[in-house]
């Protein structure tokens, strides 16, 4: 990694439907749980840990039960300092943390996250929020299309579908970490990778650099000071926010 102390790891997954019984079909269709015949599970996870290239793979084992994968992952995302997901509160770890508690696979209760289709909603207007049409916008990339048709190959066991599955779901990874990165200066953090690295707390929280200037002080309605300081290292440029306290300590050393 590029900085041993920043442990951000970008992850996505891919998950299978219910198999139910049906003895009808439409948009209205309503059905029990008693329906069910097989559970739906996670197919596969894809992570990368930033700073390095490679974008790992876990899959479901030959009888299509996802309890080895999650255990490996849960040791993974028990290493990270922040996960990234887009969707990854709402989806991605409620999927995983219902499949462990099935499997009875021990996990953190909570994790540091940050979801970057919180962060689209919240702070921006995009026309849509989809991973797919941010990564477009911005012009870092693109999800590869695919339909139905490979989730249900997958289920009869088709090896050309499950690599094409993998494949599909690495490409989020990293559509996820471009996406990450073009909103990285506007958003604000949720770690403070300064703090990770051990060094004063006036280092960039973002790329853990020294090297910042003052870009603004700001009086709160209380008479608190606060220094807005920005990062000048060109990769990052990330704004944040210190206390007077915290910058005299900086000028002192």
């Amino acid at each position: 990694m590029a900085n041993k102390a920043v442990k951000r790891l970008y992850f996505d997954i891919e998950v299978s439907p219910n198999l139910v019984y049906s003895w009808s079909v439409g948009h209205k269709i309503s059905l029990d749980y008693n329906s069910i015949v097989k559970e739906r599970a996670v197919i596969c996870i894809c992570y990368k840990w930033e700073g390095e290239s490679t974008v790992h793979s876990l899959q479901w084992d030959a009888k299509q039960n996802d309890k080895r994968m999650l255990k490996e992952f849960i040791e993974v995302a028990n290493e990270a300092d922040e996960l990234v997901g887009h969707n990854g509160d709402n989806f991605d770890l409620k999927w995983i943390r219902t499949r462990c508690a099935f499997h009875g696979i021990p996990m953190f209760p909570s994790y540091t996250t940050l979801d970057t289709l919180k962060k689209a909603r919240g702070g921006f207007r995009f026309n849509s929020n989809r991973l797919d049409y941010i990564a477009q916008f911005f012009g870092v990339g693109k999800k590869i299309k695919t339909s139905f048709s490979l989730w249900k190959d997958v289920l009869k066991d088709d090896e050309i579908a499950m690599a094409k599955m993998i494949r599909y779901c690495k490409m989020d990874v990293k559509v996820l970490e471009a996406v990450y990165k073009k909103l990285s200066p506007y958003i604000t953090n949720h770690v403070h990778h300064g703090a990770l690295a051990q060094r004063e707390k006036y280092t960039c929280p973002e790329c853990a650099g020294n090297h910042t200037t003052v870009s603004k002080r700001r009086v709160t309605a209380s008479g608190i000071i606060k220094v807005q300081m920005q990062c000048q290292n060109k990769s990052c440029g990330k704004y944040f926010t210190i206390n007077q306290a915290t910058y005299n300590k900086m000028m002192e050393a």
